[in-house]
């Protein structure tokens, strides 16, 4: 099967073993107590943006919008997966449903507009039975009807799989919408939340969720299957946002304990003198920023481990991906002796396709110590999803990808939003320079999400003044950070 088949952003994708690792990063810290903010942290909170900068950001979030607005399928206007293919993924569902609120506060369009599109698109998930497995999600949906993919009408033959990760993207998505909007809109997501069934995709001796369930015929969730053996047990953002959603469920028969969020792994590492923090498998950037699309960490204080039973330290999120961010950064600087795209202002690696790949990146300090570098292959959205984190630096990789241009003098990686393209292409290099011509919504959305979250809040507000949330945060003792925020 074609590597771009299945684009689920799962930890063991696209692994690709590296060579040894040196001390400085493999080694644990298990002195660690405490991750906490810092001055820096805290500073970035409060950058401002300027004229030029605003202007940029604009731009990129109207392409972005537009993508998730435009690329859907009729009637149920489900967002496709990608460009290239006819077939909707509920995670880019789940970045449009939290789209909608942007494109009404920026004026492209209407809140009625809104209001229609966020209730189409949830009745069509809903209102079925053969999209999902104990109320999550199948990954993949025909994206004309909610329905199961017709496979005559697709390039590739996807995965039939309720994903939990993917369920839990969608989920987050509903909740923001239903925050916004209100009335049916909130009623549709209220369903989704209280039918997913955690516990029921548990591995009960091992006490961690499994990565879905498959089904084992075209039947989808309707004949045979097994739940995966891959189970979610490291504690990145992947992990955090589903064990998050599980534990402040609406249905108190299918939420999990608090101890299950903290049972996740904690393992700190870190990269020669740089400050040391809680590393993910793989290393790839979106393990750092996926749950800040929409868990305002920024507000919450190290979270505690202990007072459940669990073991690694306390941690503050927000300070542990603006560390795992400045790493990273300077990991493919070094690296840029190797691979010439990278540089100074060209960094961020994550999950992108290029030729007929698609590719997961592997990156030290991680869990796995295995690197994977793919040819120093650039997808831009990756930089400029952690502008939460590292403003200045994000903001410079945003004017090198819009200024970079091929051989024919045209723009490289940039498809002008007034002329109805999508901001960025999904991925670029410069030895030659070549682009992707493709978009995937689960790129294009955090990417919107994170901009608009650095600059007004808007997502993650009305995230987390839902129940679903709330609840969550009072079951895991999450307490609020005790300085003063102006956002």
């Amino acid at each position: 099967m074609n590597a771009l088949a299945n684009t689920t952003r799962a930890f063991f994708c696209g692994c690709i073993l590296g060579v040894a690792c040196a001390s400085a990063w493999s080694q644990q810290k298990p002195f660690m107590t405490v991750i906490e903010a810092t001055a820096d942290s805290l500073a970035a909170r409060e950058y401002d943006f300027n004229d030029a900068d605003e202007a940029l950001l604009d731009e990129i979030q109207r392409g972005c919008f537009q993508y998730f607005w435009n690329e859907v399928g009729e009637p149920a206007k489900l967002a496709k997966d990608k460009t290239s293919d006819t077939v909707c993924s509920v995670a880019a569902v789940g970045f449009q449903l939290s789209s909608l609120p942007i494109g009404v506060e920026r004026g492209w369009i209407t809140r009625v507009e809104g209001e229609r599109r966020a209730a189409t698109v949830l009745k069509a998930l809903v209102e079925r039975n053969d999209n999902k497995k104990f109320g999550i999600y199948l990954h993949f949906l025909d994206e004309r009807t909610g329905g199961l993919p017709d496979f005559s009408r697709t390039r590739y033959r996807y995965e039939l799989q309720a994903s939990t990760v993917d369920h839990a993207i969608l989920q987050a998505g509903a909740m923001t919408a239903a925050t916004y909007f209100g009335g049916e809109v909130a009623t549709l997501a209220e369903r989704i939340a209280a039918d997913a069934n955690w516990p029921a995709m548990l591995d009960k001796e091992k006490k961690y969720l499994t990565m879905g369930w498959r089904a084992a015929t075209d039947k989808g969730p309707n004949g045979p299957g097994e739940l995966s053996t891959a189970l979610w047990h490291w504690c990145s953002d992947e992990e955090r946002l589903i064990y998050f959603l599980a534990v402040g469920t609406p249905n108190s028969e299918h939420s999990l304990e608090p101890a299950a969020y903290y049972r996740l792994k904690r393992v700190v590492k870190h990269h020669h003198d740089l400050p040391p923090y809680a590393v993910s498998w793989n290393g790839s950037l979106f393990t750092y920023f996926f749950a800040h699309c929409w868990i305002d960490y920024r507000r919450l204080a190290p979270d505690d481990p202990a007072a459940f039973g669990g073991e690694g330290p306390r941690v503050d999120w927000f300070e542990n991906s603006r560390r795992a961010v400045l790493t990273h950064r300077q990991r493919c600087i070094e690296a840029s002796r190797e691979f010439p795209t990278l540089g100074e202002n060209r960094w961020g690696l994550a999950p992108c396709a290029f030729g007929n790949h698609y590719l997961v990146h592997e990156v030290r300090p991680n869990i796995s110590d295995n690197e994977a570098w793919h040819d120093g292959i650039v997808p831009p959205y990756a930089a400029g999803s952690a502008i939460v984190f590292a403003p200045a630096e994000s903001m410079s990789a945003l004017r090198e990808y819009r200024s970079l241009h091929g051989p024919d003098s045209r723009p490289l990686v940039w498809r002008d939003p007034i002329k109805g393209g999508y901001a960025f292409l999904d991925s670029f290099k410069l030895d030659p320079p070549k682009a992707q011509e493709e978009n995937f919504g689960i790129n294009v959305g955090p990417l919107l999400l994170a901009i608009e979250n650095v600059r007004t809040g808007l997502i993650w507000r009305l995230f987390m003044e839902h129940d679903v949330a709330k609840r969550a945060v009072k079951r895991l003792q999450l307490e609020p950070r005790r300085i003063p925020d102006n956002k």
